[in-house]
């Protein structure tokens, strides 16, 4: 059982899990109650309490790759997938990246509260975050694409990644206003681990030809997760409650923290900035497995001129064992029943840096145009987006947004609306709904898979402290 549960865990995490991604079409949206989490410098034009789930989540997707690299439609509009061997392999090729990058996200909002004293704003919040980045080489989608129709080939898998974490979030956060032009800001989190992965094949390629095969691997995964912990304890878990218990006995610990400013100068412009996530997660009871490097080979060949033209009953029976040996030599490039347990890993969160440049026309200040530049720090799974947005506020209760973003993942469109009266706040909006406007039949999308949407409901309290007051009436002189 001990066995079963570490190698599921670590086939699990090396596979699959979810990266974190901030809402950006947010970044100008008047009135939006997370605008703190972006940049914790912006402070809510009320108080709010958002209550569990529904007070905010976000789910979404981002990647390079597109659905017209997967699906092919053919002339009697039915849809074939890139394997099949009538789609040239050149085709196929020509529309995966030399490195395929995928990352899905999820945000879950347990509680949060904000709310205003003096120049001051305060956010406490509790979340559920889990995070992704994988990166694929293209030999891969080649591979699954040739398959053993030819003779004599090579692939080269190296550099294949995947990193996860899974955490829940305590945050507290602080922003102070300086002489209404300028406002400075931090969020402080406390972190608590509830599953991480790293898994990197460092080297990994395969080749055959003329009845010769041969692979090098080499590589590491380093997993940790309430499960593993167990498992690696050699404790049964019956239930959720059990397995929180245990959690809480021995919990993988963190901290992060937020910076941000915002500067209003010329009267219409402002200048923002932040740097989110700085911060690590020290893992207990981690498991470490280290690949290589190490080699197989197999000479088919060989093995013919071993035996001759008239083999007898000892040879065929010694070319099983060889066989069977070398079969075995090639499983134990991938033997992962001595893993090395180590008592702590830390493990360096990625981070997060926002430029933001918005500009309110001088004739009609409800309307802006802004520009926002993001770059994620992940290394091999690092990307980088510029954002200009169109905003328009045109009451105080009432405000939505539309923009267009190019990034390291492509092109995409994205939008949001937010209902902010007293008492009540709705908004839902997407980074990109590129993916809507060009779907088969089957409603498959062929653009980039890229979206993430954002919606919730908060309850705003306080006096309103936005950027449109009511204009105070002054006397004439009698």
């Amino acid at each position: 059982m001990k066995k079963l549960l570490i190698t599921l865990t670590v086939l699990l995490a090396a596979t699959t899990g979810i990266y974190a991604q901030n809402f950006r079409t947010g970044y100008f949206l008047d009135g939006y109650m997370y605008k703190y989490q972006l940049n914790p410098a912006f402070q809510g034009e009320r108080g709010f309490i958002a209550l569990p789930v529904i007070g905010g989540t976000s789910i979404g997707i981002e990647s390079n790759l597109t659905g017209s690299a997967f699906f092919y439609p053919q002339a009697d509009g039915s849809l074939s997938l890139f394997a099949d061997p009538e789609i040239p392999t050149s085709t196929v090729l020509s529309n995966f990246n030399k490195m395929n990058l995928v990352n899905e996200n999820l945000d879950l909002n347990l509680l949060a509260i904000g709310f205003r004293a003096k120049n001051t704003y305060h956010t406490l919040d509790f979340s559920l975050r889990e995070n992704i980045s994988t990166a694929i080489p293209v030999d891969v989608f080649r591979f699954v694409k040739e398959g053993s129709s030819l003779s004599e080939n090579s692939y080269d898998f190296s550099s294949w990644s995947a990193s996860v974490n899974a955490y829940l979030q305590a945050a507290y956060g602080f922003s102070i206003k300086i002489k209404d032009i300028a406002s400075i800001g931090f969020r402080a989190k406390f972190l608590m681990g509830v599953q991480s992965a790293y898994a990197n094949l460092t080297d990994f390629r395969i080749s055959y030809g003329q009845n010769k095969y041969s692979v090098n691997a080499a590589g590491d995964i380093i997993a940790s997760s309430m499960i593993l912990n167990n498992a690696l304890a050699e404790k049964e878990i019956d239930s959720m409650q059990e397995l929180m218990t245990s959690a809480i006995n021995n919990p993988s610990c963190g901290a992060a923290i937020d910076l941000g400013f915002s500067v209003d100068f010329l009267k219409h412009f402002t200048v923002s900035g932040a740097i989110l996530d700085l911060g690590f997660i020290s893992w207990k009871n981690s498991m470490q497995v280290k690949y290589g490097p190490s080699s197989w080979e197999l000479d088919i060949n060989e093995i013919q001129n071993s035996v001759g033209s008239n083999p007898t009953q000892e040879d065929i029976e010694r070319v099983e064992n060889e066989l069977n040996s070398s079969l075995d030599d090639l499983s134990s490039l991938f033997n992962i029943e001595n893993p090395k347990t180590l008592d702590k890993y830390v493990h360096k969160l990625g981070f997060t840096t926002l430029l933001g440049l918005e500009f309110r026309l001088p004739f009609y200040d409800r309307i802006s145009i802004g520009a926002l530049g993001t770059h994620r720090f992940e290394g091999t799974n690092s990307w980088t987006e510029g954002r200009v947005s169109l905003n328009y506020a045109p009451s105080r209760w009432f405000s939505l947004t539309g923009n267009y973003a190019i990034s390291t993942y492509g092109e995409s469109y994205g939008a949001a609306v937010n209902i902010h009266p007293k008492g009540l706040n709705i908004f839902l909006g997407v980074d990109s709904f590129k993916p809507l406007l060009n779907m088969t039949p089957q409603f498959i999308p062929m653009e980039e898979l890229n979206t993430n949407v954002k919606f919730g409901v908060t309850f705003p309290f306080g006096k309103y402290n936005g950027r449109y007051p009511k204009k105070e009436k002054v006397e004439k002189n009698s």
